[in-house]
This record gives structure tokens, C-alpha cells and sequence, in this order.
């Protein structure tokens, strides 16, 4: 498919001439102690994944998905200005909750829903626009994370465009996935990062395109299948910090894979196993759903449970071999 190939192309290229530039207007992430990364390092690379998505959608022609595109470009840019300068909390949740309105009614809107219906439609969505753009941002810390994760919304999303005859949620799809998959060997090398721009511009499309499936009848649990990931792991750790009496706004490392990065495993290897299990809610709904679908929701509660039970799975591990040995 041409715009897949091509937003992969453009965000290769695009990328490398990013961090060119970042690294002359010297906009750098400095190390911290919540940091998974030793030395400063380019921010802001997600401008190129977000030129690649634009450029991707402009060939296809499709105009129907600038509904979905343009908030996620708006929030993009609140993105960009927040890793020029720190932005308040508060104004970064404004201007979530207003792209997300806007996205939400926009899609009604397109689709012809009105009343109740619209104002539910529309409330649902806008949490779960707001709520997904904030698990995205927190989960984007190792290397390779959300490229991954990405890449495997937007094949989740242009196969389900496939499978209910909307080009628009096949095309949005692709190139979400092309650009994703042309920064990742950048990020992967520790070259530059998503940043905010980046973080908050992927977010927004891969919630948008959740929006936009369910908004054509695509059964709800699969238009998030492959958003779980991030949400659960997002809000174990609330959970977790709630219970504990911390903070919730104060910076931490207990997500999975920041833990995990803790006890040893890789950047790479943290990044693809969150990915990897995304991949299997998709993998599972989409063999599973239509025809065992109490099975596929009961899979759905297994993977996510092994996937938060990882690192204490692997510290019984490692002491189970200090033990033995």
C-alpha cells in the first residue's frame, strides 16, 4: 500500500535531518533521576513521525481522515510547545480536553449520530481520548517502546479497516504504522526521542482511530485491543501509588517496563514484550471474537495479567537460580 510505504519512507529520512536540527537548537532531553537514558539526547523526533503521517495521508487522497488527523495535529503541537517549555499541568489537560471534544464531535458529526446517543457517544470518547494521549506519554520512557506499540495499533486499525470496508480507518491506519516503524531505528539507537510532540501526536491518532471504528459499529473491545496495554500498565501503577499514599503526579519508574529495565532486561527486550503483548489482544480478538468470544475475552484478562505480573514473575526467577546455584 503506497501510503504505508511511503509515510515509512518519509519518516526515516525525516527523522535523520530531525535530529540534526534538535541537536543544533540544542533541544535535548537531560538525563533525571526518573530517566532510562545515560546522556542528553534530541527531543522532539515525533515532528518528523507526525510530517510522515501528513504526508501519508495526503497522497491517499482520503479527505475523511482529517477528522481524525487534524486534533491529533493540534495536540501535536501543544506537544511541541510543552518540550520547548514545560507547560502547567492544567494547560496540557485543557487543551487535551478541548482536541478531544473536538475529535469526538467531529467523528459524530461525520457518522450522522445525534441525541443521547451523541452526547454518550461523545462523553465516552472524550475520556477515553484523554486518558489514552496521558498512558501514551507516561509509557513512551525506553527506547523503541512506542514506535512498537504503534506500529502495532496502526496494523490493528488498517486491518480492521480492511475487515469493515472503511478506508478511512485502513489508511489512517498504515500510515500510523509506516511512520511509526521509519523512526523506529533511530529511537532504537538511542539517536533521539518522541518526545511530547510525538508522544501526544501518536496518542491522539491511535485513540482517534479507536473513536472512528467504534463510531462504524466496530465492537468496542476491539477498537481498544491493542490500546489495553498501555492503559492497564498505566493505571496499575495509579492504583499502586494511590494504595501507597505517593503522589500521583510526582515522577516514579514502577511502570512494567521501566521495572523491568531495573532488573536487567533491555531496552529492546522491556519494549518488546509490552508490544508483544499488545499484539496478542489484537492476535486473539481478531481469531477469537467473532466466534468464542467469552474465550477471547477471557485470553484478553490472561495476557494482561501475565504482562503486569512480569517482574515479580522474573525477580521469583532470578531468585529461584540464586537459590539453586
Amino acid at each position: 500500500m503506497i501510503p504505508f510505504w511511503l509515510s515509512l519512507v518519509v519518516s526515516v529520512v525525516a527523522t535523520g535531518a530531525a535530529i540534526v536540527i534538535l541537536r543544533r537548537r540544542q533541544l535535548l532531553d537531560v538525563p533525571n533521576h526518573r530517566s532510562s537514558h545515560a546522556v542528553p539526547t534530541p527531543r522532539g523526533g515525533g515532528l518528523a513521525v507526525m510530517v510522515a503521517v501528513v504526508v501519508g495521508v495526503a497522497v491517499s487522497g482520503n479527505s475523511e481522515s482529517w477528522p481524525v488527523l487534524l486534533p491529533a495535529l493540534l495536540l501535536a503541537a501543544v506537544g511541541f510547545a510543552d518540550d520547548l517549555r514545560s507547560l502547567s499541568s492544567r494547560v496540557r489537560l485543557a487543551a487535551q480536553v478541548a482536541l478531544g471534544l473536538l475529535l469526538s464531535l467531529w467523528v459524530a458529526h461525520d457518522v450522522g449520530t445525534a441525541g443521547l446517543a451523541a452526547a454518550v457517544f461523545v462523553g465516552v470518547c472524550l475520556v477515553g481520548i484523554v486518558g489514552y494521549v496521558n498512558a501514551f506519554n507516561f509509557m513512551d520512557g525506553v527506547n523503541g517502546i512506542s514506535a512498537l506499540n504503534a506500529a502495532v495499533g496502526g496494523a490493528w486499525f488498517a486491518w480492521l479497516g480492511h475487515q469493515h470496508d472503511s478506508h478511512t480507518l485502513l489508511v489512517l491506519g498504515a500510515v500510523v504504522a509506516g511512520a511509526a516503524l521509519g523512526f523506529l531505528p533511530w529511537n532504537a539507537s538511542s539517536r533521539v526521542f518522541l518526545g511530547d510532540v510525538g508522544s501526544y501526536g501518536l496518542g491522539a491518532l491511535l485513540a482517534g482511530a479507536a473513536v472512528l471504528a467504534w463510531a462504524h459499529e466496530v465492537p468496542a473491545v476491539l477498537c481498544v485491543a491493542p490500546l489495553l496495554v498501555y492503559l492497564a500498565d498505566t493505571a496499575w501503577v495509579i492504583v499502586r501509588r494511590a494504595r501507597a499514599g505517593r503522589p500521583l503526579t510526582e515522577a516514579h519508574r514502577e511502570h512494567v517496563y521501566q521495572r523491568l529495565v531495573q532488573g536487567g532486561w533491555s531496552h529492546l527486550g522491556a519494549a518488546a514484550w509490552c508490544a508483544g503483548s499488545s499484539g496478542a489482544l489484537a492476535v486473539a480478538m481478531a481469531v477469537l471474537y467473532d466466534h468464542h468470544r467469552a474465550a477471547a475475552l477471557a485470553l484478553v484478562v490472561l495476557v494482561l495479567s501475565g504482562y503486569l505480573a512480569t517482574p515479580r514473575a522474573v525477580r521469583g526467577l532470578r531468585g529461584t537460580d540464586v537459590v539453586t546455584t
